[in-house]
């Protein structure tokens, strides 16, 4: 899957804007009209947002606890996985 120029500026102005998780996503799919996972993968193909979700599934209760439930609800699927006791986000094939 190809990440269309505009799409990939929209995501590092989000980043540069520090917006949520959950308005990423939205704009990801109002700009690009694709499903939540989709854009999921889009958001982490980003580096920083990449290295943020990874230090906060880490870091945050919340955050870990989304983690959890995304690798109960995904499996082997999942775009998280763990790994000697660290959650690492998997990295994303979207160029």
């Amino acid at each position: 899957m190809q990440m269309r120029d505009d799409v990939a500026v929209l995501v590092d102005r989000l980043f540069q804007e520090k917006a949520t998780w959950p308005a990423l996503i939205k704009e990801i799919r109002a700009a690009s009209g694709v499903d939540i996972s989709t854009a999921e993968k889009i958001a982490l193909s980003h580096e920083g947002w990449r290295r943020l979700c990874n230090y906060l599934i880490n870091h945050d209760s919340a955050c870990r606890k989304q983690a959890v439930w995304h690798m109960k609800h995904h499996g082997p699927d999942s775009l998280i996985a763990l790994i000697s006791g660290n959650f690492v986000i998997i990295e994303s094939k979207v160029s």
